[in-house]
């Protein structure tokens, strides 16, 4: 199949990419700049030349860039928790998924898979996540690009469109070239400061590798519409510190902060960005996530198709081994077994 991959030089996009030429299928990138290959899908090994310039919010861009395709997968999508981005996240993320997957749709493209996200499906006092879940959200915007976008690939869904919709977790692993993903900052805080933070929390975390398999499992035409949970592993900070200790070789500092006093700091911090240049991955939001994240039901993708998903351990020590690599933490940060481990280039 032909398949075009929106979003193709992030992080994820770069990876599903590599995942599909892997597969067998024919891959075509839909960039806003062509040049930034260089830093993503070329380093690890993508091989089209099959790119198609524009931008999701283009719906001209986007309806060319699908010509000759049989199917889309749609990974583009801006990322964060930060409420100074609101306005981009609601204007690109909305706009684009409606571009993207109703111009699929229309032109009978088979499968359309959205790349969505489990916070799409998040709300308070869940014991466990699964995909066919009520749309829920938070009032982030992140959270409300998320549920909109949802909302409206399950309205196409009802109308008989061949979308897939698929919720990673927190998605981390070998860096796309320069690219990391967003995940990769809460690493970098926690290895930085040599402390793990929370009491009732979790990370669901999700290797970009897995993530790239299920989606390049889901190319078989005729099956319809169908949602997928791919949250991955699900870390309280007593796990997240053993596996970090184990991959680094370092000792880390238990901060036993409770969920109620983790969020008072992300909302604490929220105000104080709104006055000062403030980045940081502290943020309301962030913590709400943190703090009431359950575990997932990954059971469908593992048994449908043939997901096997890959110990925490392995994907933290590959994520770190690239922020060292690219001087984004130090030798001494990344701890002696990274260090010491082969890494395809010089720890800075």
């Amino acid at each position: 199949m032909r398949v075009l991959v929106t979003g193709a030089t992030g992080f994820v996009g770069a990876w599903t990419a590599k995942a599909l030429e892997d597969a067998g299928h024919e891959v075509r990138l839909f960039v806003r700049t062509p040049e930034k290959q260089k830093v993503s899908t070329l380093p690890i090994g993508v091989r089209t030349g099959d790119v198609a310039s524009g931008d999701i919010t283009d719906a001209a861009s986007v309806v060319a860039a699908m010509e000759g395709c049989d199917s889309v997968v749609h990974c583009a999508a801006v990322v964060a928790t930060d409420r100074r981005r609101a306005d981009e996240m609601l204007q690109t993320n909305l706009v684009g998924a409606r571009n993207v997957l109703g111009a699929a749709a229309e032109r009978g493209l088979d499968p359309i898979v959205h790349v969505s996200s489990i916070t799409a499906l998040f709300r308070r006092r869940l014991d466990r996540m699964h995909a066919d879940l009520d749309v829920g959200g938070l009032d982030d915007a992140y959270g409300r690009t998320k549920a909109a976008e949802d909302r409206y690939a399950r309205e196409l869904q009802q109308s008989g469109a061949p979308i897939v919709v698929v919720y990673p977790g927190m998605v981390l692993g070998p860096p796309a070239g320069e690219q990391f993903g967003e995940v990769a900052e809460g690493v970098e805080t926690v290895l930085k400061r040599g402390v793990v933070p929370g009491i009732d929390a979790a990370w669901t975390l999700v290797d970009v590798r897995d993530l790239g398999f299920l989606i390049a499992a889901l190319m078989v035409p005729g099956q319809g519409p169908r949602r997928y949970m791919a949250g991955g592993h699900h870390l309280t900070p007593r796990q997240l510190r053993r596996d970090l200790e184990s991959v680094t070789g370092r000792r880390l500092i238990p901060l036993a902060l409770p969920g109620l006093v983790l969020r008072g700091l992300g909302r604490a911090m929220d105000a104080a960005s709104r006055a000062l240049p403030i980045n940081s991955v502290l943020t309301e939001a962030a913590m709400e996530y943190y703090t009431r994240m359950p575990p997932t039901d990954d059971t469908p993708s593992e048994k449908e198709l043939g997901v096997v998903y890959r110990p925490s351990t392995e994907t933290l020590a590959d994520a770190i081994a690239g922020l060292a690599r690219v001087g984004r933490i130090t030798a001494r940060q990344a701890g002696p077994r990274v260090a010491a481990a082969p890494t395809g280039g010089p720890l800075r």
